[in-house]
């Protein structure tokens, strides 16, 4: 095997790098996922995830996690409305297409794979800064001051990785769009009419070249989004 008596170092603990070493593991493949939270529970915030039965989902069954993601996720609707708060379209799946792209919370998701990971898999506080290649391997510094030492390295950890240096000099380009987040943790309380607007699914708006997106996450929290 190509990785065989060979380290991995996965830069970033999202979904992503977490389910790349969870496959590597089933091979008995020695990786690590080095991520810069401080531990497990520093985000506790963040939206939902659709994961499609034809992406995502054949990459979790590789990893005998799907039936697990099946059981914590759920089947969600989606509904449209007009800058007037006019609805124009609200469906939910049908029994056969309940599961083709289920919501699971970011947070449930990524406790999910944890737990199918081995001890001490994910080395926490471990922000990446930069990396330099010797010979066939590859030296990783850290800011907490740590270096590790890795024959393959992949970043995982978004488009601002220090790992694209090694991969291309193209820099990441603002498009001109910005989007703020947030969450309403009691909706029915605090914005009821707002709630009952966003029912109970995804709920999207666009006019006027400004776009408005909520999720509703599993403990009733209404997670959203403006962009402009």
């Amino acid at each position: 095997m190509l990785l065989e008596n060979k380290k991995v170092a996965v830069i970033g603990g999202g979904p992503v790098g977490l389910t790349f070493a969870r496959l590597l593991q089933q091979v008995n493949v020695n990786v690590k996922v080095y991520e810069w939270d401080k531990d497990e529970f520093a985000r506790i915030k963040g939206g939902t995830l659709d994961i499609h039965n034809d992406y995502g989902q054949i990459a979790l069954d590789k990893a005998g996690l799907l039936a697990e993601y099946h059981k914590r996720s759920r089947p969600t609707g989606e509904r449209s409305a007009n800058i007037n708060a006019e609805i124009l379209m609200d469906e939910f799946p049908d029994k056969e297409h309940l599961y083709d792209r289920p919501e699971i919370d970011r947070n449930d998701l990524r406790k999910m794979l944890l737990e199918n990971l081995q001890p001490d898999t994910v080395i926490w506080n471990s922000k990446l800064v930069s990396l330099e290649q010797q010979d066939e391997k590859f030296v990783l510094h850290f800011e907490n001051g740590k270096t590790e030492i890795a024959d393959l390295v992949v970043g995982a950890n978004g488009g601002m990785s220090n790992v694209r240096k090694l991969i291309t000099d193209t820099i990441p380009q603002y498009t001109g769009t910005t989007i703020i987040q947030g969450e309403v943790l009691n909706p029915n309380e605090t914005c009821p009419n707002f709630k009952k607007l966003c029912g109970e699914g995804n709920f999207a708006v666009i006019g006027e070249q400004k776009f408005f997106f909520s999720q509703n996450k599993a403990k009733g929290a209404l997670n959203y989004y403006v962009s402009f």
